[in-house]
C-alpha cells in the first residue's frame, strides 16, 4: 500500500521533469490563433459550403467565426494565405453564390506570433490575488497542522498541479488555444478544493488522536 502511494508522486515528478525538458528543447505547441497567421474578414454568410471551400483552398488548419454579432460578416483565420490562394478562394465563392466579390472587398491581415507572456498576462494578477487569499485562509484555518507544513503543502500542490498540466501540453504537443488558460484556472480551483478536503481529514485525525 505504501509502495503504491509513492508510485503516483514519482510518476508525476517524472512527467514534470520530462515536460520541462521538452519546454526547453521545443517550447510550447501554439495553436493557430497564437501562431503566425492570416485573417480574412469579409461580408459573407457563414455556411457549411463556405467552410468546405476554405478547407479546399487553405487546408484543414483554419478557424472561422462571425464578427460584430452578425452572420453576414465573417473572419477566417488560416496559417498562410498566398495571393494565388486568395484569388482561388474568391473565384470559388463567386461561382458558388453567384457573387462579384473582389480583393478590395476583403480585409486581409498578416498577424505575428503571440508571445506566451502575453497569453498569461491577463491572468497573473487575479491568480496571485486569489492564491494569496486562499493560502492565508489555509494557514489560519489549519494552523493546528503546523503553519509551515500547511504553507509548504499548499504551495507545492499549486505549483505541482500547474507544472503537471503544462508538462502534459509540452509532452503531448497539444496546441495551446484560447481554452488553455481557463482550464488552468479550473485546475487551480480544483486543487484548492482537494487541499481543503485533505486538511479537513488531517484535522479530524488530529482531534481523534488527542482523544
Amino acid at each position: 500500500m505504501l509502495k503504491n502511494k509513492k508510485i503516483l508522486p514519482m510518476l508525476v515528478l517524472v512527467i514534470i521533469i520530462v515536460g520541462v525538458i521538452m519546454l526547453a528543447i521545443k517550447g510550447m505547441n501554439y495553436g493557430l490563433i497564437y501562431e503566425h497567421n492570416t485573417t480574412i474578414k469579409m461580408n459573407l454568410k457563414l455556411e457549411k459550403e463556405v467552410e468546405d471551400i476554405i478547407k479546399e483552398v487553405f487546408g484543414k488548419q483554419y478557424n472561422i467565426k462571425t464578427a460584430n454579432n452578425t452572420e453576414e460578416n465573417i473572419i477566417i483565420t488560416v496559417k498562410t494565405a498566398s495571393e494565388e490562394q486568395i484569388n482561388t478562394f474568391i473565384t470559388k465563392i463567386n461561382e458558388k453564390y453567384n457573387l462579384s466579390i473582389s480583393n478590395e472587398d476583403l480585409e486581409i491581415m498578416n498577424n505575428p506570433k503571440i508571445n506566451g507572456k502575453d497569453i498569461i498576462r491577463p491572468y497573473v494578477i487575479p491568480t496571485v490575488i486569489t492564491s494569496t487569499i486562499v493560502i492565508l485562509y489555509f494557514v489560519i484555518r489549519y494552523k493546528k497542522l503546523g503553519i509551515l507544513k500547511t504553507l509548504i503543502t499548499t504551495l507545492l500542490t499549486i505549483l505541482g498541479t500547474q507544472m503537471f498540466y503544462l508538462s502534459i501540453y509540452a509532452i503531448a504537443r497539444i496546441p495551446v488555444n484560447e481554452l488553455a488558460m481557463p482550464i488552468s484556472m479550473l485546475i487551480l480551483i480544483l486543487s484548492f478544493i482537494i487541499l481543503a478536503e485533505i486538511f479537513e481529514k488531517d484535522i479530524l485525525k488530529l482531534k481523534s488522536n488527542k482523544k
